[in-house]
């Protein structure tokens, strides 16, 4: 840093000028003048200077560690940590399979449910990147750290390929189970070829992220080493068509004309078809949760009436978020309106204790 210091001295000829760190703070100095015999002694000039540096360091000092917290903060939203929880569809065989109380279960679980929120975020990463200019475009996803230029795309894909790195690493070093990783390589798999082709492809892209939803359910299962029942797999296939669905009816709604420029998939939708399409998956999803109550978990040894108890909870939970969607035209975000609605937060939390007090008592 260059300080410039203009002293100007009438009649003062073959004047020295030096400076002395004497009696001052180190950032400081003290300027004198000498002519002849005389001394100008303009100390209090090289305190103002020094209290000047002082500040001016300060005030570098705070602004590189603000932009440094800055950066911080827009890598961890550029991963997307709101999303993770979707990875608690790893949580569902443990907690359906009356596991939930094994020490040794839960640590496994809680492993997978790491490596699928790693897996998750890498993904989100390449998917803002290939999305970058048609984010811009949106009223929220303009936003997003790429489409808004917070963080340049080469920082982004590295962060993206040192988290897919972290996974298997991490996978390989705990010894995983084969069927769990395969499930974490299918899903990386899935949700690239989603973010390059297959959300451009209509009807393929909600079966897409349907998938992901299912590959979780498995991947749970396998890391605990039980069976997942049939009609749980169907439900949770259903259901994850359902959000998404919801999802493609929002972008929809909100973007009208802009909304193929978004996605170019939207172009083949519209809100008849998507509203035909949720009458569907909503009525599979709620019979196929009745049918899994119904005929039990083999795995638990529940008597077959036993958690229908929790069927008014999926019901009212269901019809919450039709009324979400449909009346207040919500639904682009599944995992905020989990978290921002009270009365469907509160029925998913009741829906949750029931189930397993049901198991467990």
């Amino acid at each position: 840093m260059r300080h410039m210091v203009i002293a100007k001295v009438c009649r003062i000829s073959r004047a020295k000028i030096f400076f002395s760190p004497f009696f001052l703070p180190p950032t400081a100095y003290q300027l004198k003048v000498y002519r002849s015999n005389s001394c100008l002694d303009l100390q209090s000039v090289a305190v103002m200077l020094g209290r000047f540096v002082a500040t001016t360091s300060k005030d570098e000092f705070s602004g590189k560690r603000y932009k440094s917290m800055s950066l911080f903060k827009s890598c961890i939203k550029l991963m997307r940590p709101v999303q993770w929880i979707k990875n608690g569809f790893v949580f569902m065989p443990l907690v359906f399979s009356a596991r939930l109380f094994i020490l040794d279960d839960v640590i496994r679980a809680l492993g997978m449910f790491t490596g699928f929120c790693l897996a998750a975020s890498a993904t989100y990463i390449l998917n803002d990147y290939m999305d970058m200019e048609q984010d811009r475009i949106h009223p929220r996803k303009k936003n997003r750290p790429l489409a808004s230029g917070e963080i340049i795309p080469s920082t982004a894909l590295a962060i993206a390929v040192a988290l897919v790195v972290s996974l298997f690493a991490g996978a390989f070093a705990v010894q995983a189970p084969r069927l769990g990783v395969i499930c974490l390589a299918a899903y990386l798999v899935l949700q690239i070829a989603y973010s390059i082709k297959l959300k451009h492809v209509v009807i393929l892209d909600v079966l897409a992220i349907s998938g992901g939803f299912l590959l979780r359910v498995l991947a749970g299962a396998a890391v605990i080493g039980v069976a997942v029942s049939s009609w749980l797999i169907l439900c949770t296939f259903s259901l994850a068509i359902f959000l998404a669905l919801g999802k493609r009816r929002h972008e929809v709604l909100i973007l009208t004309q802009e909304a193929a420029n978004h996605r170019p998939v939207l172009d083949n939708y519209n809100v008849l078809l998507l509203d035909q399409l949720l009458q569907v998956v909503t009525t599979s999803s709620f019979i196929f949760y009745c049918l899994y109550c119904v005929r039990g978990n083999p795995d638990t040894g529940l008597h077959s009436e036993s958690l229908m108890f929790t069927v008014p909870f999926v019901t009212y939970g269901i019809f919450r978020y039709m009324y979400l969607i449909y009346y207040r035209e919500e639904g682009g975000s599944p995992t905020a309106l989990l978290l921002t609605d009270p009365p469907l937060l509160i029925c998913t939390m009741l829906w949750l204790a029931a189930f397993i007090s049901i198991i467990y008592l």
